[in-house]
Formats: structure tokens, C-alpha cells, sequence
């Protein structure tokens, strides 16, 4: 009886046993083991595009954004009253160098001109008489004085007449284009009231401000060019005339005027510029795609694709291509590439689509058109 107990209880240890240590291998074990091999086993390279840094010869630019003004450029006003009797142009109309604008009544000056130009002659006829009379010794000295100054008053105030009838015709001082027309015939024109802005376009005038760093290499004569909102893609060139005669000492920064040619009359008064001054000689740089360069707190950097050799399974010796991770000091950026001041050489081949899936030390591959995908697949339509 004790000797089937004891068989019993050895059997139900050692299954027991059994049953632990197959517990322990396929679900302790064996998981650990596969973990392992699958944490080791070599990563298969990925797919990246990648293209050569190359030289490029770069001409040395001073950025500066400005304002577009008027070669010339007035607000049209009379220097008398009047009621407007006349308008001779209108809104956005270019008008030629003496064009006369704006006619204002002047009923009544003629009148007062017949008036006085009546008491002229009448003057003139008793001065002649009394001259007459004079030299027989008939009439006092001092009574051809008293008439000549009634005849010199009278022309003066003729004069003067003239002047105020001239001042009410309103003339263009030079060809240009004058603006939008706010006034109407019959209205009343105070002295010194605008009438309409008039403003010579061609050539035109931007102005723009350099930093006090940038102004040691600013010249009358340099190459400018502009570009506007309102014309995407198009580039204006010009020449700097000159510059401000003082520094703000608020900004540090100084007015830069450059002349633009405008005569289809795409450019106005007004206008936002970006304005790229063209400084010094051209200079060899080297440069990327911007889309090589990744930007960060802790410094820029790049990834080169340089080659590494290693052995296959069967342990013959083979070439890889490798990822390294390079910090660059990064320059000017112009029309979608990046000048590199200092960590890269020319020909050092840089990584520029699938940067999300590697990092240092990464094996990949090259496959460019993979760079045409991710670009038609973030086209906007």
C-alpha cells in the first residue's frame, strides 16, 4: 500500500516536472530566443534619393524690402478759389506737358479787367493831355505825377488781374499720369484743395533699406533686382541712384533709392519690393537641395551616403552604403538650394527623400525617382 503511494507521488512529481519545464521552454525560453535572433538579425537597407553637393558660383547679394515711389509726383491744387468750370481729363488718363487739367470761372475777373482796362485808357488820355498842357507851361509838375501814378496803379493792378485769371487755369507740369478723379464741374475749389494726384512712372523709384552692416558695400551704379506680389515669377531689374544722407539710429538701418525702367506701367507708386542688391564679385560655393538640409536647436545637419565595407554570409568582402549624420554651417539659400559654408565637400553625396526612415549608421539604397513620388504626392491641385 505505501510502495503505490510512493509510486503515485513520484509520478505526479515528475509530470509535474515535465509539464514546468515545457511551460518554462515555450513560453519563457523559446520567446526570449526568437526575440533575440530577431533583434540581432541584420536590418535590410532602406530606399533614400540622394544627389552629389556640388559648386556652384553664387553673386553676392544684400537683401533689403522697400516701397515703391513716383520718379515725380504731385497733388494737383490751385493757388485760388473758384468754382470749376472745366475738367480735361480723366481718372488714370496719361496727359502730355501742359495739358491743360481744370479751367476755373473767371466771369468774374473779366469783368473787373474791362473795369480797369477802361480807367487804364482813361488815365492814359488825361496823362497824355496834362503832358500836353505841361510843357506850355500851363499845368503844375505835380499834377502829371498824381496821373502817372493813377496810370502805373491801375497797370499794376491789371497785372495782377492777369496773374489770379492764369492762376485759374490748371496746367500738367510734365507728362505723367494723373489718378482717380474726385471733383465735378460746378463744384468749389478752395485754394490749396486737392484736385487729383499726378505722378511720373517711368522710370520709378524704389526705395529700400539696408542694414548699417550691409551699407559698407552699397554703390551708385549696382545691379538691383526686384520682385512683387503682384507679378509671381517676374523679375525687375534696376540701377541704385543713391543713397539717404543719414543712418536711423533706432534701426541702424539706411534708405537705399534705386531706378527701375517702367515703361509698360506694370509697377505703382505703393508697391511692396523685395529688392536683392547684386554686391561684389561672384564667389564659389558649395550647395544642396534644401531639401537635404534638416534645421535644428542644436545645429544643422545633413546626411551623407558614404560607403563601408563589410562581409557577406558567406563571408566575402562587400561595399555598403552607409548613413552618416554631419553637422553643416548652412549659408544663403537661392532658388531651392542651400549654400554650405563649412562640412561639406563637392561630389559628398547627400540624402534628400526618406530622411524619416534613417538615422546614423543606417544601411540604404538609392532609388531617385523615389524623390518625383513624394513631390507629385504633395502637389496641391
Amino acid at each position: 500500500m505505501i510502495r503505490r503511494v510512493l509510486y503515485i507521488l513520484l509520478s505526479t512529481v515528475v509530470l509535474g516536472g515535465l509539464a514546468g519545464g515545457i511551460y518554462f521552454w515555450s513560453h519563457i525560453q523559446l520567446p526570449a530566443i526568437i526575440a533575440d535572433a530577431v533583434k540581432n538579425a541584420p536590418r535590410p537597407p532602406e530606399t533614400v534619393s540622394a544627389e552629389p553637393a556640388r559648386k556652384d558660383s553664387w553673386q553676392p547679394r544684400i537683401a533689403g524690402i522697400g516701397t515703391l515711389t513716383a520718379f515725380e509726383g504731385i497733388d494737383v491744387t490751385p493757388q485760388v478759389g473758384g468754382i470749376v468750370k472745366e475738367i480735361n481729363f480723366e481718372s488714370g488718363q496719361t496727359v502730355k506737358k501742359g495739358t491743360l487739367l481744370i479751367k476755373l470761372d473767371i466771369t468774374t475777373e473779366e469783368a473787373d479787367m474791362r473795369s480797369l482796362t477802361a480807367q487804364l485808357v482813361n488815365a492814359e488820355s488825361d496823362l497824355a493831355r496834362k503832358e500836353s498842357l505841361a510843357r506850355k507851361g500851363l499845368t503844375p509838375r505835380a499834377d502829371i505825377d498824381t496821373l502817372r501814378t493813377t496810370r502805373d496803379t491801375l497797370q499794376a493792378a491789371i497785372d495782377r488781374l492777369r496773374a489770379v485769371v492764369a492762376q485759374k487755369f490748371i496746367y500738367a507740369p510734365w507728362d505723367g499720369q494723373v489718378g482717380l478723379k474726385d471733383i465735378a464741374i460746378g463744384s468749389y475749389l478752395a485754394p490749396g484743395q486737392k484736385v487729383v494726384w499726378m505722378q511720373k512712372i517711368d522710370p520709378i523709384y524704389a526705395d529700400f533699406t539696408v542694414t548699417e552692416a550691409d551699407y559698407g558695400r552699397i554703390a551708385a551704379g549696382q545691379t538691383i533686382t526686384a520682385t512683387f506680389n503682384s507679378y509671381p515669377g517676374q523679375r525687375f531689374t534696376g540701377k541704385i541712384v543713391t543713397t539717404d544722407a543719414r543712418m536711423s539710429d533706432a534701426s541702424r538701418t539706411i534708405k537705399v533709392r534705386a531706378e527701375i525702367a517702367n515703361a509698360d506701367g506694370k509697377l505703382v507708386p505703393g508697391m511692396y519690393a523685395d529688392v536683392l542688391v547684386d554686391a561684389g564679385a561672384p564667389l564659389d560655393v558649395v550647395t544642396v537641395p534644401q531639401t537635404a538640409v534638416t534645421y535644428s536647436l542644436y545645429g544643422d545637419n545633413v546626411f551623407v551616403v558614404a560607403t563601408a565595407k563589410s562581409k557577406d554570409k558567406d563571408g566575402k568582402e562587400v561595399e555598403e552604403l552607409v548613413i552618416e549624420r554631419r553637422f553643416v554651417k548652412t549659408g544663403a539659400v537661392r532658388d531651392g538650394r542651400v549654400a554650405i559654408d563649412t562640412g561639406l565637400q563637392p561630389g559628398d553625396k547627400v540624402v534628400t527623400a526618406g530622411h524619416n526612415k534613417i538615422d546614423q549608421g543606417s544601411k540604404v539604397v538609392i532609388d531617385n525617382s523615389i524623390a518625383l513620388k513624394l513631390q507629385d504626392s504633395n502637389t496641391i491641385q
